[in-house]
C-alpha cells in the first residue's frame, strides 16, 4: 500500500452522494473529510474515488450555499469543528473539495502539533511576507486542535461579508496559546498547475477559479481607480503648467 500513487485526472466522476459519506475502515488514525455544495458534486465523487483506492478513513458532507464564494469558503471552519464532533477517535485531514490524494498520507500517520498547515514565503516589493493556506489541514482531536478549530467556528460566525477561511485563522492564531503548529510539506497542497519538481501526495485543482469573487472584483476596481486617478492626476498637472506658462507669458 505505501508504494501505491494514485493517477487519478481531475475529470468528474459521474455519479451521486448522499448528503453525508462517513467510512471509519481504513485504520488510519485519521479521516480525510471534506465539505461540498452541490456545484462541487463531480469534485467530491473524484477525492472520494482517490481516497477509497488507498483505503483512506473519509467523511463527506453537502452544505447548501451560504451566499457567493467567499461566504461558502466560510463553511470550513464550521465544517471543522463539526467534523472533530462527527469522528472523535480520529484527528481530521481537511481537504477541499476539489483535491484527489495521490499517494499515501503517511505524514498523518505521526502528527508534531495540534495543527499541520502549509506555510509559504513570498516577497512583495521588499517586504518578505510568510502566508498560510488551508485547502489541506491536518487538526488533531486533542484539547489544542479543537480550541483552534472552535476558534475558527467563532471567528466565522462574526464575519465580514468579504473574509474568507484563511482571513479568520490569521486573527485566531495569536489569541491561543498553548496550540501548537507545524509547517504542512508543498508535497501535501501541490496546485496542479504550479509547475516545479515537487511530485503531490495531494493535488488541488483550483476549482474556484471560475467563480465571481468580490474581493478580487473589488481589488480590481481599487487597482484601476487608481490608474485613473494617476492619469487624472497627471492630465490637471499638464493643463496647469500649460496654462500657467501661458498666463507668464
Amino acid at each position: 500500500m505505501a508504494t501505491m500513487d494514485i493517477d487519478m485526472q481531475a475529470a468528474p466522476v459521474i455519479g451521486e452522494l448522499p448528503d453525508e459519506v462517513l467510512w471509519l475502515d481504513g485504520g488510519q488514525r485519521y479521516c480525510v473529510c471534506a465539505f461540498y455544495t452541490p456545484n462541487y458534486l463531480p469534485q467530491i465523487l473524484s477525492l472520494k474515488a482517490s481516497v477509497e483506492a488507498l483505503g483512506i478513513n473519509h467523511y463527506f458532507k453537502c452544505y447548501q450555499p451560504r451566499g457567493g464564494w467567499e461566504a461558502n469558503t466560510r463553511i470550513k471552519a464550521d465544517f471543522v469543528a463539526h467534523a472533530l464532533t462527527r469522528v472523535p477517535d480520529h484527528d481530521v485531514a481537511y481537504l477541499d473539495a476539489d483535491s484527489v490524494v495521490r499517494k499515501p498520507l503517511v505524514l498523518f500517520d505521526q502528527p508534531t502539533a495540534d495543527v499541520t498547515i502549509l506555510f509559504h514565503h513570498r516577497k512583495k516589493y521588499k517586504l518578505e511576507i510568510l502566508r498560510i493556506a488551508a485547502g489541506t489541514l491536518l487538526v488533531r482531536n486533542t484539547p489544542g486542535g479543537r480550541a483552534f478549530a472552535a476558534a475558527w467556528a467563532a471567528e466565522a460566525a462574526k464575519a465580514a461579508p468579504i473574509d474568507v477561511d484563511e482571513d479568520l485563522i490569521y486573527r485566531l492564531m495569536p489569541t491561543l496559546g498553548g496550540v501548537s503548529y507545524a509547517a504542512l510539506p508543498r508535497s501535501y497542497y501541490k496546485i496542479f498547475d504550479s509547475g516545479g519538481t515537487v511530485q503531490p501526495v495531494i493535488e488541488h485543482f483550483q476549482a474556484s477559479r471560475g467563480q465571481f469573487k468580490v474581493r478580487k472584483t473589488r481589488r480590481r476596481i481599487r487597482q484601476i481607480g487608481t490608474i485613473v486617478g494617476g492619469v487624472v492626476l497627471a492630465l490637471l498637472v499638464w493643463w496647469v503648467a500649460t496654462h500657467l506658462r501661458i498666463s507668464w507669458r
